[in-house]
């Protein structure tokens, strides 16, 4: 059984489980039998709030003003005590989170740098609010709020936590592999197999590290949009490469980077 089948036979469940046509923030936590599963959308909805207020912020206020963070955080809280979401919106915070949670599965460390460059910056308690979406890899983000303490940091750029992140080993936690093969009906040497392929032969055209390479193009994925995505890959190319960025080999690595972005997000 494919992705698509699959998270449409637990949309079916779901609709028959919910007399109502509406999904309460209550319902969210044992929407499935998979809590990771559960976690990553209400992650994801919590995600979509954050870029939308990002969004529609207005050059006149002071957004980092004291009053202004705790009253944002007041809103959010109220917020995520009025979920309510309509059936037929569901599947894509569905969609998503499958997406989700097969790639954690099988790279865990892209995954969490992935997830984490949402953000410009983090501090302890930033830090903490995010490890509560993740079940197997809470001891990671304590790694990460144990390195901020150490170096008497109050918060750093996230691109100091990749940093940071690329030092540590990260294991397969093979109990996730076990509960998502069975989550999706699929043996756990197939798991790789329900994501996209990605051509690695484009390390050649930077003048930079495999290790920073790996994270521009998570920088990449990252962005909120493709224009953004091409605009920052094409001015880290070699200079042989940004005199002529319409050959062949560029426009595969570009073509790359936009199917990520009509992927489920």
């Amino acid at each position: 059984m494919d992705i698509k089948n699959i998270i449409d036979f637990h949309l079916n469940k779901i609709e028959k489980k919910y007399s109502s046509k509406r999904i309460k923030g209550n319902d969210l936590i044992n929407i499935t039998t998979s809590k990771q599963l559960n976690l990553f959308i209400i992650k994801n909805i919590y995600d979509l709030w954050i870029s939308n207020f990002e969004k529609n912020k207005i050059e006149y206020f002071d957004y980092e003003s004291p009053d202004v963070v705790k009253a944002s955080e007041g809103m959010m809280n109220t917020l995520s005590n009025n979920i309510s979401i309509d059936q037929k919106d569901f599947k894509s915070l569905l969609e998503s989170a499958y997406n989700e949670i097969i790639n954690l599965a099988i790279n865990p460390k892209e995954f969490i740098k992935k997830d984490l460059i949402k953000s410009n910056w983090y501090d302890e308690s930033k830090l903490e609010k995010r490890s509560k979406y993740y079940i197997f890899y809470k001891e990671l983000f304590q790694i990460l709020i144990k390195k901020i303490k150490e170096n008497n940091e109050i918060s750093i750029k996230v691109s100091e936590v990749i940093n940071y992140i690329d030092e540590i080993t990260i294991d397969i936690n093979e109990d996730l592999v076990k509960e998502v093969s069975v989550l999706i009906g699929c043996e756990k040497n197939e798991l790789r197999n329900k994501t996209s392929k990605t051509d690695e032969n484009y390390y050649s055209y930077f003048s930079l590290s495999k290790k920073e390479i790996d994270n521009l193009i998570l920088e990449a994925t990252s962005k909120s949009s493709f224009e953004e995505a091409a605009s920052l890959i094409l001015k880290n190319l070699k200079s042989s490469y940004s005199e002529n960025f319409s050959t062949k080999d560029i426009r595969r690595l570009l073509h790359i980077i936009k199917e990520k972005f009509s992927l489920p997000t």
